[in-house]
């Protein structure tokens, strides 16, 4: 009996802990909710005595949904969202060869003219190759920048034609919810997230790429809240359990 109140605890605690990150995030640009996911604890072998019975739960996976969300508009030519299932592809600020994969589009230009996140992970093409937008060209100051649907990078010096300097790259998983999370938005590939490949926007079921969006979190404030009480009352119901369980054998102690 014991055992199974201790679990019921420990799973009850996790779920609050999922939830509450979930309800931490709100306002996280492109946060994707987990879900805490369990499995039943059997007796090894049930006997010849009848079926097994049951020991209690404990947590099988964090499961996280990777449900596009609302599309924010920013107005900032190098802030980007997807318009599909597509995923951003940033290189390794450490130079090492290291790709991993975003639906969080805030880019900015660094003092190099490096396209890349705000941590200095620069935006990679499906090559694999980064994106630079030089502040002059042939002394000639940025005038614009834009970003269309199809990815390409445009640039214009002055009054002349945009240039393109490059388009920017969308990975596709056939497994999304089996990626690695790391954190702040990001995500390394597995074997069995099963990388479906790297395309350009528009190619591949990636979508296409918004500028001057980001896109919001997934998660829904009132169906998290709902969960919090949820797990609230089940860690609740455990603890008295619990103290059930020690007043009985307090009693026969004595």
């Amino acid at each position: 009996m014991l055992n199974i109140i201790k679990s019921a605890l420990s799973v009850s605690s996790h779920k609050l802990n999922v939830v509450s990150n979930n309800i931490a995030n709100t306002g996280s640009t492109g946060f994707k909710r987990s879900e805490a996911t369990f499995r039943d604890v059997y007796l090894a072998s049930a006997g010849a005595s009848g079926p097994n019975v049951g020991q209690g739960s404990m947590v099988a996976v964090n499961r996280v949904s990777h449900n596009p969300a609302e599309l924010k508009q920013t107005g900032v030519s190098t802030d980007m969202a997807v318009n599909g299932h597509g995923m951003f592809m940033l290189g390794s600020v450490e130079g090492t060869d290291q790709v991993t994969f975003t639906r969080n589009g805030s880019f900015q230009i660094n003092e190099t003219g490096l396209l890349s996140a705000n941590d200095g992970s620069p935006v990679l093409t499906k090559n694999l190759e980064q994106i630079y937008i030089p502040f002059q060209n042939n002394g000639i100051p940025l005038s614009g920048l834009e970003i269309n649907p199809e990815g390409d990078v445009l640039a214009t010096y002055g009054v002349a034609m945009p240039l393109n300097l490059g388009r920017i790259g969308l990975a596709n998983f056939d497994n999304p919810a089996a990626l690695r999370q790391l954190g702040n938005g990001r995500y390394l590939a597995t074997e069995e997230a099963s990388l479906f490949g790297a395309f350009d926007p528009k190619n591949g079921g990636v979508g296409s790429v918004i500028s001057g969006h980001l896109e919001v979190s997934n998660v829904d404030l009132t169906n998290e809240l709902v969960g919090l009480i949820n797990a609230q009352q089940a860690f609740t119901a455990a603890s008295k359990a619990l103290q059930a369980d020690s007043d009985m054998v307090s009693r026969f102690t004595r």
